[in-house]
């Protein structure tokens, strides 16, 4: 993997945080960061923590989510989605995907939310960058009393109706793990505008502090989450060329994706046309696998990493199948997983891979015309 990919920006701003001798938390360039990041995403206030998983906690303890509340969250997602509920001892309820975007469907957000009346938190997650249907999200969750929490730790820069992700809910938490789009080895930020929340999670990141109070008085109890001066330094150095990089992702995209749809046996899942993404993976689906298996789509996988390119094999099962729910430690009620058969979440991981960023952040056309190329070939090779 080609990333993170090195860059002069961000090297000096890590010298200036480096020559400062301000290496811990809650330094200026972490205020910073939080500013600008917050503000580039059309939010109040941003909280930097020390991973995305990391900002869900915060932020599903900063709503009032207690033991045995219930969460739900998409099939289809990464594990922490759901398990920085469980850390709390509340339960996650899964909800099927648009077979397409691949994000919370919100038809089936309203079914589960009248079967379990006790959803206190409903946490859409803009897969890949898409931005979830969040006008309907949103809705149904204020009918039914529950607050809402964006997983947009793929998300940095998406646009949904004209309003970037990650405070359009209550909250919303970003990932800066190695392998997104913004990346400083690990880390994360809570965004809200709410002032309620954006106090509660400082103090929580913050060992219990209150954002006015003295230094060794601790209102609340809390953990040390805090963001390092170093993770700010890079980040801010990436988020001042967030938008070329945007804007290149999106003008690739388009080539590889008309490419793909010359290709006999796979598909190209493309995002509504009323949302703008930041191609954080771009879907290639089998559909044939959804039929034969996954082993099917493992072999494209395999075969086209074999000409150079990468491709994710991602899920191999919706969440409610991972064993850790199964773990007794947890407590959590085996009858609400066992037998749960989401038709969408279980196809999308039979049958689509991911195209990762990184693939598509070149200025070199001919490596666009390779991407496609390889896919085209291992289809043959694998589908015939």
């Amino acid at each position: 993997m080609d990333w993170p990919r090195p860059h002069p920006l961000d090297e000096a701003y890590l010298l200036l945080a480096y020559r400062s001798g301000r290496w811990g938390t809650r330094s200026p360039l972490v205020e910073e960061f939080e500013r600008e990041f917050a503000r580039y995403h059309d939010a109040k206030h941003g909280v930097a923590v020390t991973s995305g998983t990391a900002g869900l906690m915060l932020a599903y303890l900063a709503l009032g989510l207690r033991p045995g509340d219930k969460v739900a969250v998409p099939a289809y997602t990464f594990i922490a989605t759901a398990s920085a509920a469980v850390i709390w001892r509340a339960v996650p309820v899964f909800v099927d995907v648009d077979p397409v975007t691949l994000n919370m469907d919100p038809a089936d957000l309203e079914r589960v939310m009248e079967k379990h009346k006790d959803v206190r938190l409903v946490v859409p997650v803009h897969f890949a960058g898409i931005p979830a249907e969040m006008d309907e999200i949103l809705k149904i969750a204020r009918d039914h009393g529950a607050a809402v929490v964006e997983d947009a730790a793929q998300a940095h820069g998406s646009a949904y109706r004209g309003r970037r992700v990650g405070a359009i809910g209550d909250a919303g938490a970003f990932s800066f793990q190695l392998s997104k789009l913004m990346a400083a080895g690990e880390g994360g930020i809570v965004l809200t505008n709410r002032e309620d929340v954006y106090e509660a999670v400082w103090s929580l990141h913050h060992v219990g502090r209150s954002p006015r109070g003295a230094w060794y008085e601790h209102p609340r109890m809390g953990w040390n989450f805090r963001m390092t001066e170093f993770q700010a330094a890079v980040l801010l150095g990436q988020l001042r060329r967030l938008d070329a990089a945007l804007a290149l992702l999106r003008r690739n995209w388009r080539v590889v994706a008309e490419g793909l749809e010359r290709v006999e046996g796979v598909e190209v899942l493309e995002p509504p046309k009323h949302v703008e993404w930041n191609c954080y993976f771009t879907y290639v689906k089998v559909p044939e696998a959804a039929r034969r298996g996954a082993q099917l789509k493992l072999k494209l996988v395999e075969a086209v990493r074999r000409r150079g390119v990468s491709l994710v094999e991602g899920y191999a099962v919706p969440l409610y199948r991972q064993p850790a729910l199964r773990d007794p430690y947890w407590g959590l009620p085996a009858e609400l997983y066992e037998g749960l058969h989401l038709k969408n979440a279980e196809e999308a991981c039979a049958s689509v891979a991911w195209l990762p960023h990184y693939e598509l952040l070149t200025e070199d056309e001919a490596r666009l015309e390779r991407i496609v190329r390889a896919v085209r070939e291992a289809a043959a090779e694998v589908l015939r």
